[in-house]
């Protein structure tokens, strides 16, 4: 079933079929550039982060339950419910400093990963191993690159081979994407303000409107520096904006933005942070998500 109605929402509170999970998350030691966007996946706090693990270049699946096989990293909503469907009902977040404000938090559900990227190599870099989606066909999954160690100052464009929502392989990136020269952990590399910079998500081809799985991944050049990072596919939900520091902004998707987000059983869920200001190093998010099911 789904919610249809104020009184099924009632009742579905009053029955027990809801959650909430208060989160947190720290950045780390270095700085984050105002324009940039960041994954918080991999940040200490809670839930704990996660480190990619995995088989360089092989798909990775995640969910609530597992995370990443190894840490249970998404911020957990209940389990599966089926045959019931859940929404997100509330979101609320702060920065707990001036140094965390403006800033945009992201809520997506993390598909899996493609880990080990070398970002110091400009040879194709076939990816292997084939997806599980809780999207049918890819429709509105995307793709962000992230750091998993300082890249070099060598720039750089990105390219992809994807297959798209209607089984379509051979698929490219539809313009020249730019990663930012030394990026740091957490850094969506191809994100930012300089020219041929795109993010949170790398740009689909004309037409698509979704990634079922990636082929290769080629660099232009080497980033000269040994450093890798991981592909993450990933279906953006809704997001909340940050404007005041230390004080906690709500979002009510049921009256204020009247979308409430389905969430998938198994949806491994976790903030994309687009900075609007430098962020200071340890800067503090928190928040909480509620959702609803019936």
């Amino acid at each position: 079933m789904a919610i249809q109605s104020i009184d099924n929402l009632i009742n579905s509170i009053s029955a027990g079929k809801t959650t909430r999970f208060d989160w947190n998350k720290i950045t780390g030691a270095a700085a984050y550039t105002a324009g940039r966007w960041y994954e918080t996946l991999s940040l200490n706090g809670s839930p704990v982060g996660t480190a990619f693990p995995g088989t360089a270049l092989t798909w990775k699946t995640c969910d609530e339950s597992t995370g990443d096989g190894t840490n249970a990293f998404g911020i957990p909503n209940g389990g599966n419910v089926s045959t019931d469907i859940k929404h997100i009902l509330n979101m609320a977040a702060w920065a707990t400093a001036a140094t965390g404000v403006p800033a945009t938090l992201m809520l997506v559900d993390v598909q899996g990963y493609y880990p080990g990227i070398n970002m110091n190599s400009n040879s194709a870099q076939t990816l292997l191993g084939t997806p599980t989606l809780r999207y049918s066909n890819g429709v509105g999954v995307r793709a962000f690159l992230c750091a998993r160690a300082t890249t070099g100052a060598a720039a750089h464009n990105i390219a992809l081979s994807y297959t798209n929502q209607s089984a379509t392989a051979g698929r490219t990136l539809p313009v020249t994407v730019a990663a930012t020269a030394s990026a740091i952990v957490p850094h969506i590399v191809h994100s930012g303000t300089a020219a041929n910079n795109y993010g949170p998500f790398l740009p689909l081809a004309q037409g698509d409107t979704g990634i079922q799985s990636v082929q290769t991944v080629t660099l232009s050049a080497a980033s000269g520096t040994a450093s890798t990072a991981a592909l993450v596919l990933a279906k953006p939900l809704a997001q909340i904006t940050l404007g005041v520091a230390s004080l906690m902004t709500e979002k009510d998707l049921l009256n204020q933005i009247p979308s409430l987000p389905q969430v998938k059983d198994g949806a491994c869920l976790g903030f994309l942070l687009g900075a609007g200001a430098a962020v200071a190093a340890s800067t503090t998010f928190a928040g909480q998500t509620e959702f609803v099911w019936g």
